[in-house]
């Protein structure tokens, strides 16, 4: 709501941190998605939106996963869209295509368990290959 009176840095900051926020989730997404996954989602996707509005090209969940889950900087912030280039909202095609049908790879409950007597934890090791969201094949 009050976006509109920020100025176009104020957005920005605020939208990449959104995107952090969120990229940080994304990042352990073979738990499963955390208590305030889709508030983090909307907060992000409603800044996306701001940002879009004001002309500037959005990233990708790919780059924010990237920042917030393993401190890689963003790159290509503050960039124009050309004349007529179309923005891709990000935020929404995730939500579109990934919010709530991405299964946990990790048991849980088994993780939690107590270890019984004569129990190694090294044998509750889970081990495997889990798939990360990406939305750069929409650009």
């Amino acid at each position: 709501m009050f976006e509109r009176f920020m100025t176009d840095k104020r957005v920005e900051k605020r939208y990449a941190e959104a995107g952090r926020i969120f990229g940080h989730a994304v990042s352990y997404i073979y738990m499963g998605e955390c208590i305030g996954f889709d508030s983090m989602l909307a907060k992000w996707e409603k800044l996306e939106a701001e940002y879009a509005k004001r002309g500037y090209r959005t990233l990708p969940v790919d780059d924010f996963v990237a920042h917030g889950g393993y401190g890689t900087p963003l790159k290509n912030l503050s960039v124009k869209r050309a004349e007529g280039e179309e923005p891709v909202f990000h935020a929404r095609i995730y939500r579109e295509v990934y919010l709530g049908k991405i299964r946990p790879v990790v048991n849980l409950s088994e993780l939690m368990r107590p270890i019984e007597p004569g129990e190694s934890p090294e044998s509750r090791a889970q081990v495997g290959t889990y798939f990360v969201p990406s939305t750069k094949k929409a650009e």
